[in-house]
């Protein structure tokens, strides 16, 4: 029996006499294990609950964002369990199994409200596409890192970190063509609510143990999100301390490959109901299996990643009207970010081997402080702010001359820090809600790279090098940003989004090759970035509605490291327009959701080789296109039964540019790289009362190809990833078998043209063969 408050009463049936029956208080709880959510409950109300149930662990509740009564929020938060809920004379609840005649067929599924929202909505509710992992579906499945989000989301696909580590519609982070200016991406990470830095997006994957959600915002974020969410946003949102005691967790794995991950976690209640921390270690190590034949190294695609994330929740009223939660996570890493391989004589890049007298190293380091406070106001009001400062610094020993011979190694570095603070007056009304909010952010970036020797011209020659550059960039942002929810009639809403942004950046740029370069320049850009949903309820279960946002990203001053010439570029601007569709079905058993959406974007901002320059170092950012984008996602989820959950997602893109000259060739009707123009996931969990558990997933992802200056060559073939797990579970461990990859599917990440190195043909990335492994968790 786990009892909450444990009390001595007589249970009678739900008493519209007492007192405290009418009083109403105001939810937020998420869906969750049943145990934790009642503990949530509690500390709202301030009322008992008996729990006399047989491994209560084993229960999920459903999610509210109201004002409810007490009796109201816990039929509701029981609502799918099948469980009984009484009351005693003196207002104890006490919660009871009812023994069915026969096992129930299945159950409703979860309500879920989207942070990124930032209204507390959920998703049938609001108009943008969400991708989107509960902490029941990271626990069951083979999730374990951002990335693994990304290749199970529809119309997105991961990247790498030297090209933008994912995809969202067919556009990459990094833009059209990616380039060495490292403070633009066209959209973001953020982590409980605090933007990461734009490289460390692109090298840190952040881990999903104890993460309570992980949301895959598709489309224009930027009215409500601002500056780096031209395409979309991510979110990632890990769990808080509670006050219920000392609840922890451990996960063992090992695998092929030399695989070995370990993760800890540990709540603990420092002063009741006031003071609470929760503490998560983690380490994760793999050789990989790229082989250098030159130094003989074989765990080249190297993994060696150690995570700290310590939180604290502190209730200065013991209870939730006042709220402060900070949060400290620190990411070490040593992590080959770019294990290049070529197609060595009478082979194949799948080989996965390299003869570079340098394999590269890439060490990283990453620390993240948040402080969000939550105070409810009145009943109608609540303030919110968000404190955020992170830094990240890598530093990058990499081969310049792609050979087994020392002719030239480069010395880079990036590092950035980032400040910034939101703060947000929410208010909740009957047919009138909204929220208005002030933001700022001050982000230094700085990178560059010393490298002495020779660099093939890719004719049998070779350019003398010795440069020495770098280049430091602040960004200062202030926004006003306001939307507005509003009810006319029943049954219809209208959604407006605003925000005014203003933007300044300076840029100041050094280069030595003999002579001395040094220069500086400064711009500054004002935008008002509107949004608009109209929305029509057809039945309680079931909204179509139609939007309109627009996405922005700043211009700004790109630099040539070797030429020492900067360019001055404008802003682009993305128009997007959406249907949509929320469907439950088969009582709350059946979600059916999809999207169709067009976006023109002009003022198109993609990166070139400037005359005399060399690529990938020469390079400067134009305002030089035009183009379009359409598609589609739909995604399906079926409880099927009260043991089996199906689920299925798909992506349709279609992009072209209009408008693009690049080096006199005009590419006008030609695609976007690194935009695969299908997606598709499927898959199901399957567990039952005797313990036994299984999930599979199986990912999809089309054919694209990664440079526009070299299509033919950098062609990416599609990927077909089969994840899964089996195993058995009691209530406080389960066992199981994992794999990856487990069709063993040979597939590219990002592939560039060697001819520019005076290689025969591509090199580039490659994703990882089929790996097997076994795992153990236990929790207390």
């Amino acid at each position: 029996m786990a009892l909450i408050s444990a009390l001595t009463a007589t249970p009678t049936a739900f008493s519209q006499d007492y007192a405290g029956d009418n009083l109403t208080f105001h939810f937020e709880i998420q869906a969750q294990p049943l145990i934790k959510a009642l503990r949530d409950f509690t500390v709202v109300t301030e009322q008992q609950v008996i729990v006399k149930v047989d491994n209560i662990s084993q229960y999920k509740s459903s999610a509210i964002s109201d004002k409810l009564t007490a009796q109201q929020a816990l039929m509701q938060l029981t609502a799918n369990s099948g469980l009984r809920i009484t009351q005693t004379t003196s207002g104890t609840f006490l919660l009871e199994q009812d023994v069915p005649l026969t096992k129930p067929e299945s159950k409703e599924l979860e309500k879920i409200v989207v942070v990124g929202s930032k209204m507390g909505e959920t998703r049938q509710e609001i108009a943008t596409s969400v991708g989107y992992f509960g902490e029941e579906q990271i626990k069951d499945q083979v999730i374990y890192n951002v990335e693994d989000v990304f290749d199970r989301t529809a119309n997105v696909s991961a990247g790498s970190a030297i090209s933008g580590a994912y995809s969202i519609r067919g556009v990459n982070t990094d833009g059209i063509a990616g380039s060495l200016n490292r403070s633009n991406a066209l959209a973001s990470i953020l982590i409980n609510q605090v933007a990461m830095g734009v490289s460390a997006g692109n090298y840190v994957k952040p881990s999903l143990f104890d993460a309570t959600s992980a949301e895959v915002l598709r489309g224009p974020q930027s009215s409500l999100q601002g500056p780096n969410a031209l395409i979309g946003a991510v979110y990632i949102n890990y769990n808080r301390p509670d006050f219920f005691g000392y609840e922890g967790s451990v996960r063992a794995e090992v695998g092929q490959y030399d695989t070995k991950r370990l993760a800890l976690m540990q709540n603990l209640v420092l002063a009741e109901d006031t003071l609470a921390a929760r503490l998560v270690l983690e380490t994760r190590q793999s050789d990989g299996d790229v082989i250098n034949i030159t130094t003989g190294r074989e765990d080249v695609q190297n993994e060696d990643e150690e995570t700290i994330r310590l939180a604290l929740r502190w209730l200065p009223l013991g209870d939730e009207e006042l709220v402060f939660d900070l949060s400290y996570l620190h990411n070490n890493s040593d992590t080959n970010a770019t294990p290049f391989v070529y197609a060595l004589p009478e082979g194949d890049i799948f080989e996965r081997k390299q003869s570079y007298n340098i394999e590269g190293d890439f060490p990283s380091s990453f620390d993240l402080l948040s402080l969000e406070a939550n105070w409810q106001v009145s009943e109608n009001l609540r303030f919110t702010s968000v404190t955020g400062f992170n830094k990240f610094a890598v530093d990058q020993r990499f081969e310049g001359d792609h050979t087994a011979y020392d002719l030239l190694g480069v010395d880079g570095f990036m590092n950035e820090e980032l400040l910034s603070q939101e703060l947000r007056l929410h208010y909740e009304g009957k047919r009138l809600s909204g929220l208005v909010g002030l933001f700022y952010s001050d982000g230094e970036y700085y990178n560059g790279f010393t490298g002495a020797g020779v660099f093939p011209d890719g004719q049998g020659g070779v350019i003398p090098f010795n440069n020495t550059v770098q280049s430091t960039e602040n960004i200062e942002q202030q926004a006003l940003f306001a939307q507005l929810n509003w009810l006319p009639i029943d049954d219809w809403e209208i959604k407006l989004g605003a925000r005014l942004n203003r933007e300044k950046r300076s840029t100041k740029d050094f280069k030595d090759n003999g002579f001395v370069s040094d220069q500086s320049a400064s711009e500054s850009f004002n935008q008002l970035i509107p949004s608009l949903t109209i929305a029509y309820d057809i039945s309680d279960n079931t909204r179509i509605g139609a939007s309109y946002s627009r996405g922005f990203q700043a211009g700004g001053v790109s630099f040539a490291m070797f030429l020492g010439e900067a360019t001055p570029y404008d802003e682009e601007f993305i128009d997007n327009y959406e249907l949509f569709l929320r469907n439950q079905l088969l009582d709350g058993k059946l979600r059916l959701n999809a999207n169709l959406f067009y976006f023109d974007w002009s003022d198109q901002q993609v990166t070139l080789t400037l005359p005399g320059g060399l690529a990938g170092f020469d390079d400067a950012v134009v305002n030089a296109g035009k183009s379009k984008v359409s598609g589609a996602e739909f995604e399906a989820e079926w409880q099927a039964t009260a043991d089996l959950n199906l689920f299925a997602n798909f992506g349709f893109i279609h992009t072209e540019f209009e408008e693009f000259v690049t080096k006199g060739i005009d590419l006008a009707g030609m695609s976007f790289p690194q935009a695969p123009d299908f997606t598709a996931n499927l898959g199901g969990l399957y567990q039952n009362d005797n313990g036994f558990f299984t999930s599979m997933t199986f990912s999809y992802t089309g054919d694209t190809y990664s440079r526009i200056d070299a299509p033919e060559v950098t062609k990416i073939g599609n990927r077909k990833l089969l994840s899964g797990r089996l195993g058995y579970q009691q209530d406080d461990w389960r066992a199981y078998i994992w794999g990856n990859n487990l069709l063993d599917d040979d597939y590219e990440i990002f592939v560039q043209d060697g001819r520019d190195f005076g290689l025969a043909g591509a090199y580039g990335s490659v994703g990882e063969p089929r790996t097997l492994g076994v795992g153990f968790q236990f929790d207390w």
